[in-house]
């Protein structure tokens, strides 16, 4: 149970850090500043706005 608990901190926190990594690219905010404020490298960060690209089109 406990295990459980922890993977849905787990993906809560994730949602959580996408959206304002989300929120911070509308903003106009690049990719080395958001992976400063949000504690994610510059290769995630850059990874992650790849694949939402992917995603929409």
């Amino acid at each position: 149970m406990c295990e459980i608990m922890r993977e849905f901190e787990r993906e809560s926190r994730n949602k959580e850090r996408e959206a304002i990594m989300r929120k911070l690219y509308a903003k106009d905010m690049d990719c080395p500043t958001i992976a400063e404020v949000t504690g994610q490298t510059v290769s995630k960060v850059e990874t992650f706005f790849k694949k939402q690209a992917l995603n929409k089109g």
